[in-house]
């Protein structure tokens, strides 16, 4: 097929708009004289083959479009409340909720979670259930009790000022042992805190019924006000050789005079009246500080409190012999003042690396309570007044080291091992009791004071 000439110079020109190259190739192989490509047609070729990257720069360009709706926002929530999350029935205080009782020891704040009530001298009831249906630890770590009658610690031998937090659970779990009926009690001391710090705190406080008000005491030693005795209290050498003898009081060959003289001294056994009982008084000293080698954080916190309270109670004590209470045998009324004396300290030293942790905590708690008691009154229906006095000192202490290593071994593999020692104590030398009898008869040459007769209240 023939082609005329014509239409070869179309297809040139049409092939050198889209490539110059191919042109001037062409124009070669034909022979035909082209004009060599000037500097604005190389531009123009240049920016033809640069066209097709130009879009992938637009894709590259972050444009802002503003519709309703155009940007999703997807947001989550985690509960942080452990008693909704939790599968048993259990009650939380932080130290911050503690703080906020006001109250000075554990068993106090304990007091106001609903479900629990504290009884006497620090014991918890759960459910209304005694003390012995409860169970107490320390870190997850059981506790002995000072009390000698007694299975559960009592809680107000912890001071608000070393507890983090308070775990109350009232059902069975399986990382708690099966030994109560009414509840269990966690108690978590304070851990290393990962900012330093140094507090020091004192504080003062009374109360209408008992400060500035009359109270009893007793002399005891100079060092009672710390809560420790200076071994004024210890066993007299009479009372010592008596005991090491192995004889008995009725055997008529014991000094038992002898005895009692060591034993009741003016220095524990005389009342002494004081006008204006004295305000209470604390002291908190507590400090924290952490380092981090390479990737191992070593940490140790202390704390140091030392408290002073002074309390009166006015009790009436009656007791009748008849079911219907009509009768009564004996009507007293007395003044009691107790003055309580804390001293406690912890110590701890943490380590933590990657997700393992290792904490040692050292505890260690003495209570002393310094008590007097008068009461008067009238026993048996007779016309005869008695008044009875007593003194006494109860020592308590609690020693306790817990060693807790926390490792994760794997995502899915954790171990966690604990170990502790705990001891407890409790003293309580010279408890001492005393009636005096006033006749208030005419033919009584002293039926009108108060007098000790030594015959143990026998004849009047």
């Amino acid at each position: 097929m023939s082609i005329s000439p014509r239409l070869v110079g179309a297809a040139l020109l049409t092939t050198a708009l889209s490539s110059p190259t191919l042109a001037y190739a062409t124009a070669l192989q034909e022979q035909t004289p082209v004009a060599e490509p000037t500097p604005s047609d190389a531009n123009e070729a240049n920016s033809v083959q640069a066209e097709p990257t130009a879009p992938a720069a637009a894709e590259e360009e972050q444009v802002d479009i503003s519709v309703p709706g155009g940007e999703i926002v997807v947001t989550g929530r985690r509960d942080r409340n452990l008693e909704k999350a939790s599968q048993q029935v259990i009650s939380v205080l932080s130290s911050a909720e503690i703080a906020r009782t006001g109250e000075g020891n554990i068993a106090g704040a304990l007091g106001r979670v609903t479900g629990l009530s504290v009884v006497g001298s620090g014991y918890v009831y759960v459910r209304g259930l005694g003390d012995r249906y409860s169970l107490a630890l320390l870190n997850g770590s059981p506790l002995p009790s000072p009390e000698p009658l007694k299975r559960v610690v009592p809680l107000d031998l912890f001071p608000s000022s070393v507890i983090a937090s308070s775990l109350v659970q009232k059902s069975y779990s399986a990382n708690y042992p099966g030994e109560f009926g009414g509840g269990v009690i966690n108690l978590t001391t304070k851990a290393v805190s990962k900012e330093p710090f140094l507090s020091f705190g004192f504080g003062t406080s009374g109360d209408s019924e008992t400060t500035g008000k009359i109270g009893y005491t007793y002399f005891g030693s100079k060092s009672d006000w710390s809560g420790y005795d200076n071994g004024a209290r210890d066993k007299p050498a009479a009372l010592q050789a008596f005991l090491d003898s192995g004889k008995r009081l009725s055997d008529g060959t014991v000094d038992s005079q002898a005895i009692a003289s060591q034993v009741v001294t003016s220095r524990n056994a005389a009342l002494q009246r004081w006008n204006n009982l004295p305000l209470n008084g604390s002291a908190s000293l507590s400090g924290a500080k952490s380092w981090d080698i390479g990737d191992t954080t070593v940490g140790i916190i202390a704390t140091l409190g030392y408290s002073n309270k002074w309390q009166s109670r006015q009790p009436r004590q009656q007791r009748s012999l008849s079911a219907d209470l009509s009768t009564i045998e004996s009507d007293f009324l007395g003044l009691t003042t107790e003055n309580r004396v804390v001293l406690n300290g912890l110590a701890g030293l943490g380590l933590e690396f990657g997700d393992n942790k290792i904490r040692w905590t050292n505890l260690y708690i003495h209570d002393t309570v310094k008590q007097a008691r008068l009461s008067t009154g009238r026993q048996n229906q007779t016309t005869v007044d008695r008044m009875r006095q007593s003194t006494a000192w109860y020592e308590r202490q609690l020693t306790n080291t817990q060693l807790v290593g926390e490792f994760k071994i794997t995502p899915e593999l954790s171990l966690d091992l604990r170990g502790s020692y705990a001891n407890s104590k409790r003293k309580a030398p010279f408890e001492l009791f005393f009636e005096y009898v006033r006749s208030n008869a005419s033919a009584d040459p002293l039926g009108d004071y108060y007098v000790n007769r030594l015959n143990n209240g026998n004849g009047g």
